[in-house]
């Protein structure tokens, strides 16, 4: 390894010499010391401005410092700001050079950043950041300022430029504020911001019209929710408009057409918009519409959770076609929909995850022993297996069957057991007590157990009443710590 490849040596770019005093040039990132400096850079004319300076002579695009200095900054593109630091991409202003330092640990708190700054009166002579430079900074109680703060005459802490200082006028408004705030008050310097980013956003539409509506609908916004909320929900608000270009001819968008585009959740996500189409354009969504197609929306993410291409996903896919014509017969809802591809879905699962393609009773079994509230909702589904794909499932059989109810029995008492280690301390334990003491003792059905509330139980010496469809049910007090329930 050379001294050069050396990545804690500073040494000169030409001939790699080390231990330099003061280097005589810094071109592009390289340090050239005096000798290197005067045997690579050579006197001739700039190709830019046509002046004399010293250029390097491998480099025939190279330009002479003068020009160098009224290039744009790299970063911000901003030019006549004073120069930070020359990479070997060009010119960095002084503010953005920070960005170009390298990341170092604060010398404080150990966080990196590339920031790192001696703060004299702390006399601590440490590097740190810019959270630890300002630990001392507090809120000014007159200009609401991060400032280090002194206290006034009459004893409240107030920043330096307050203190000191007599109120101004707002360069806009001509309002008077304290002498800590910048030119503008609040109110000028928000509705700023607003239209500067206005500016520069508005560039992303295409169309001349929608561009109009766009500025519409911001002075609407800045008059409904103030210039401060406006300029922070802006960027947000201007994707509205972007994803819904196509639809902003020459017109106005009809609420279905908003719908179809960005469906009930990106409606959902723009309220302040449909608010504004509402009220100024009368345009609003039904909400039989929003919930037919947050239903249509779920139903597919539901499908969608099934591997494509396969057999599943054809077999869910074919028994939502034949439910899509029900509900066109007028036979069926959406929502009755969602409600039966729901455990279809959550059964081919059970079957991808055994290795098999389609269900069998065994299947079954294992999904209803683990949800046993959707025995009614897959019944559906197993006809259409039966039907269509001859799977000669005997679901009626086995939902009346002994085994079943026996399983789903013992998967109650497991629940009850779970509790075996732990008391009855809060209401929510309580809950889960009486659920499902009245599903295992009193055969209370699951969609019935999940009625209970806390007001309906009444505690009583030797255990709980409990007040359920106008009938009554008795349940012990269970020490969870001392006993175990057993069949």
């Amino acid at each position: 390894m050379t001294l050069a490849q050396l990545p804690h040596e500073q040494g000169c770019s030409g001939c790699n010499r080390v231990n330099i005093d003061k280097f005589k040039k810094r071109y592009k990132g390289n340090k050239y010391c005096s000798t290197c400096y005067a045997r690579i850079f050579k006197k001739r004319t700039c190709p830019k401005c046509g002046e004399y300076a010293r250029l390097p002579k491998n480099d025939d695009e190279a330009i002479c410092n003068e020009c160098i200095k009224k290039q744009p900054c790299i970063r911000c593109n901003q030019a006549n700001k004073p120069i930070g630091t020359l990479t070997e991409y060009g010119r960095v202003c002084n503010s953005c050079s920070v960005y170009f330092r390298p990341i170092e640990r604060c010398e404080r708190c150990d966080t990196p950043s590339q920031k790192l700054t001696h703060i004299s009166r702390f006399g601590d002579d440490l590097r740190v950041c810019p959270k630890c430079s300002t630990r001392d900074y507090e809120t000014c109680a007159s200009c609401h300022k991060y400032r280090i703060l002194e206290q006034d005459d009459t004893g409240a802490k107030i920043c330096k430029k307050c203190r000191n200082n007599a109120q101004k006028k707002c360069k806009q408004c001509d309002v008077m504020i304290p002498a800590g705030y910048p030119d503008l008050c609040d109110n000028c310097y928000w509705h700023k911001n607003l239209w500067e980013k206005a500016r520069r956003n508005i560039k992303a539409l295409q169309s001349h019209h929608l561009q109009a509506q766009y500025e519409q609908y911001l002075l609407w916004l800045e008059d409904k929710v103030g210039a401060n909320k406006a300029a922070l929900y802006l960027n947000k608000h201007t994707h509205f408009f972007i994803k819904t270009e196509e639809l902003w001819t020459d017109t106005i968008p009809t609420a279905e057409q908003l719908l179809a585009v960005l469906r009930t959740s990106g409606l959902r996500k723009f309220e302040l918009v449909t608010y504004w189409l509402d009220e100024v354009h009368h345009i609003k969504a039904a909400l039989g519409d929003k919930d037919f197609c947050s239903q249509q929306d779920q139903i597919e993410k539901l499908i969608l959770s099934l591997a494509q291409p396969s057999t599943a996903y054809d077999v869910v896919m074919s028994y939502k076609g034949e439910l899509d014509i029900k509900m066109k017969d007028g036979k069926t809802s959406i929502r009755s929909i969602k409600l039966a591809i729901k455990p279809a879905v959550a059964l081919m699962h059970y079957v991808c995850a055994s290795g098999a393609a389609l269900p069998n009773l065994d299947h079954v079994k294992a999904y209803l022993i683990d949800f046993s509230g959707q025995a009614a909702a897959l019944t559906g589904f197993i006809n259409f297996l039966n039907k269509n794909f001859d799977t000669s499932i005997d679901y009626l059989a086995f939902k009346k069957s002994k085994n079943f109810n026996e399983k789903r029995k013992q998967k109650i008492e497991d629940e009850i057991i779970k509790l075996a280690n732990k008391e009855l301390n809060n209401t929510e334990d309580l809950l889960r007590w009486v659920k499902h003491g009245l599903r295992y003792f009193h055969n209370v059905s699951y969609v019935d157990s999940l009625k209970v509330r806390f007001e309906m139980i009444t505690e009583a010496d030797d255990g709980y009443s409990i007040l359920l469809n106008n009938q009554s049910y008795w349940l012990p007090k269970v020490d969870f710590q001392n006993r175990i329930l057993t069949n």
